[in-house]
């Protein structure tokens, strides 16, 4: 047996180490008193042998921080990944059936285009997902826009026919997922949403009422954040709520207030929440490019603004997860953004742009010229052609970041690294940190 090169040790709070493996996202605590005993196993300086040794020699292999000495940690990584490229037993969707909005907000990368998917349309998108529903074992879909609560007439009919085509096929549609501004999340609309088989919903918040207000707000001007807030005490209750809180450079020292406000109303402990970059994501958007942090600012502020919640006890923070294999549908075979006319796109930050950007149509059977191209840059994207990715102990979590941003960026060297290279350390040791507390705390 040989140490993983995905192995990354890290100074705790308490004296004791941290072992973290990156390709198989395990973190053990070894306490001071073991470290040596544990550098020792690791290192292949002799057999195990007393118990506790052989229990943690056992633990070690568990745990992928131990491998086999043939084993060729790089060559199994890209075989997962191109193994799960073209995985036709999985299929994604991700839906839009409006990209009109309720909202302004100052960044967004739509268009805010009115009109909504049709009928004929939703059964076009039915008749185009028949052979990959029967083909795949399971369908995931997740519901965006524009706004898609604008729109729950059509989403009911089309989970329904999706219900139908999963339990014709006997493939199993998992859970649904909408990404919404969260104004018409309501306990009535909630319980709508559940019906339909959607459990998960997404809200953005902005920061405390002062920020958001003028960021997210109605079309005639008016705030948002009230209102926002009021549903999420009612359809946390119904629904899976993730709080997604975007973070720049004007309100990075302000949203850890938005937690706090949560919890002295009650509906932190019913939701998960997550500090998320701001990027400039497309020409509709290129007016924030002074306002966006660069991941390696945002990977700093995201350290300092959960530390903060830790030292005011609110015990929430985020772990990174494994990405081989593909981190997101973009470079896969078998996931696409559907637009509300039916065009096919592979990534959401697409959808409002130009058709120029799309990889098909529901509506036609064979792609045209330039979205084969577009299709082809997708499913071409490999971290394992860059110069730097290859030997990068954080590539497992990674998998050279999001594949749109390098196609857009080029960057040869590198891809669109996340915060997770930056500041994997002390998250970790924040995270660790976390539990302590909690153990205290309990």
């Amino acid at each position: 047996m040989k140490p993983s090169r995905y192995n990354l040790f890290v100074d705790s709070s308490n004296g004791s180490k941290l072992l973290f493996n990156s390709a198989t996202a395990a973190l053990a605590e070894i306490e001071s008193e073991k470290i040596d005993l544990v550098t020792k196993l690791l290192n292949g300086h002799g057999s195990p042998q007393s118990e506790e040794e052989k229990q943690i020699y056992g633990y070690l292999i568990e745990g992928g921080y131990l491998v086999k000495d043939d084993l060729d940690e790089l060559a199994a990584l890209k075989a997962e990944c191109a193994r799960m490229r073209y995985d036709r037993t999985i299929f994604l969707l991700t839906i839009a059936p409006t990209l009109a909005c309720n909202f302004r907000c100052d960044y967004c990368f739509e268009s805010h285009r009115g009109g909504r998917m049709s009928e004929e349309t939703e059964k076009a998108l039915l008749r185009f997902s028949d052979e990959r529903v029967k083909d795949a074992d399971k369908l995931y879909i997740t519901w965006f826009g524009g706004e898609p609560t604008l729109c729950l007439d059509s989403i009911e009919r089309l989970q329904a026919g999706f219900g139908e085509l999963t339990r014709k096929y006997e493939t199993e549609f998992q859970p649904s997922t909408i990404i919404t501004n969260g104004y018409l999340l309501d306990g009535r609309n909630a319980l709508r949403l559940k019906n339909a088989g959607i459990r998960a919903a997404q809200v953005t918040l902005d920061g405390p009422p002062r920020i958001h207000d003028a960021r997210r707000k109605l079309p005639g001007g008016s705030g948002t954040f009230d209102r926002i807030v009021e549903n999420l005490a009612e359809a946390s209750d119904i629904l899976s709520i993730t709080i997604r809180i975007n973070v720049d450079r004007n309100n990075q020292g302000l949203a850890n207030e938005v937690l706090e406000i949560l919890e002295k109303r009650g509906t932190l402990d019913k939701v998960r929440v997550y500090f998320a970059q701001v990027n400039s994501a497309a020409g509709v958007c290129a007016d924030m490019n002074d306002k966006c942090l660069s991941t390696e600012e945002f990977s700093l502020s995201q350290v300092e603004m959960y530390r903060r919640l830790i030292d005011n006890g609110i015990y929430q923070i985020e772990y990174p997860s494994l990405s081989a294999g593909g981190h997101c549908g973009a470079d896969t075979e078998n996931s696409f953004v559907v637009a509300p006319d039916g065009t096919l796109y592979k990534c959401w930050e697409e959808i409002a742009e130009a058709k120029e950007h799309s990889v098909g149509s529901i509506l036609m059977g064979v792609p045209k010229d330039h979205q084969k191209v577009n299709l082809d840059r997708y499913l071409s994207f490999n971290p394992f052609d860059k110069e730097e990715c290859p030997e990068c102990n954080m590539l497992p979590i990674c998998m050279g970041g999001c594949p749109h941003h390098d196609i857009r960026d080029g960057n040869k060297a590198r891809g669109a690294c996340v915060s997770w290279k930056y500041n994997l350390r002390e998250m970790l040791a924040l995270r660790h940190l976390c539990e302590l507390r909690k153990e205290v705390k309990a």
